[in-house]
């Protein structure tokens, strides 16, 4: 019995909970002698309720103590550094949530990404604005690529020869398909079935859909038009009766002179479009497509859109 004793008493002093809460200030001993108190006076043997009243002063204590929170990035002003901080911390150091930096960063050979660091504010950059802007420049190079080989081979027939158009747009089926490729034309292009695409062709190249090589002047004229429509709506999607309509718009026909003509027109429009999304998605000028800063100051022997690319 003495021994009993002497354990109890050893519990009753045991030291205040470091812990704090609402009553810190009360020892674990003094809500333990409680506990065993409460259940003496209901008649129970206090020795014999030294555990079930040992862990209601646990789950007391538990009540009492505060959580001390998820630790967040914080800005400390007075450091001007970035410090982990419980909410609490925040508002008794007057510590601000450090918001994070982001700036965009043009990179050498004209790419663009995010620099971020931590401060007392944010910057307008976006990861989705990057993704877009460089979408839009891609896409542009590509384009005009493509658009300036087929003008090549264009400029090489005579006025009015019939399947001249035919003849360019077939030798650039394998560049241009791989260009559109490359910007989800699978995933991006549905064919309704509408037969628009078919009406331009037979309409404006005239030729029949049995003809030898229908098949590729028909996809090459497609991919070109879908990087058109690209430009004009970025990560879009686009039926048959779409690309038909920038098919007409650029002028594919059988007239290779008049199609130079008007394709020209289609793409400098494109390209001062691209150049404006650009600049107000990231605040940079849209780079050109050399390499060589130097070459951008005189027009390209290859340069036939005159675009400065």
């Amino acid at each position: 019995m003495i021994d009993r004793l002497r354990q109890l008493q050893g519990l009753l002093n045991t030291p205040m909970n470091q812990g704090g809460g609402l009553l810190g200030n009360l020892n674990q001993g003094a809500l333990l002698g409680a506990a065993i108190y409460g259940q003496g006076i209901q008649g129970k043997d206090p020795f014999a309720s030294l555990f079930p009243a040992f862990t209601q002063t646990a789950q007391v204590q538990k009540l009492l103590t505060p959580k001390l929170g998820t630790l967040k990035q914080a800005y400390d002003p007075k450091t001007e550094s970035v410090v982990f901080a419980t909410d609490k911390q925040i508002r008794e150091k007057g510590l601000t949530p450090a918001l994070p930096t982001k700036d965009i960063v043009q990179m050498p050979g004209g790419g663009l990404s995010i620099s971020e660091s931590y401060g007392s504010g944010g910057k307008t950059g976006n990861q989705k604005n990057i993704e877009t802007a460089n979408e839009i420049r891609n896409t542009s190079f590509a384009m005009n690529n493509v658009a300036n080989n087929l003008i090549t081979n264009l400029e090489k027939s005579k006025v009015g020869t019939v399947g001249a158009t035919i003849t360019a747009l077939d030798s650039i089926g394998s560049q241009v398909k791989q260009a559109a490729d490359s910007f989800g034309f699978a995933q991006n292009f549905k064919d309704t079935g509408s037969g628009a695409i078919d009406k331009v062709m037979t309409d404006n190249f005239k030729i029949s859909t049995e003809a030898a090589n229908y098949g590729k002047v028909k996809s090459s004229a497609i991919n070109l038009a879908y990087l058109m429509a690209r430009i004009d709506e970025p990560g879009g999607r686009f039926t048959d009766r779409d690309i038909a309509l920038k098919m007409e718009e650029l002028g594919l026909g059988a007239n290779p002179q008049r199609t130079i003509k008007i394709m020209k027109n289609a793409i400098d429009l494109r390209n001062k479009n691209a150049k404006f999304q650009y600049k107000n998605l990231t605040g940079f000028d849209m780079p050109g497509f050399d390499i060589d800063q130097e070459e951008k100051k005189k027009k390209e022997p290859g340069d036939i859109l005159d675009l400065g690319f």
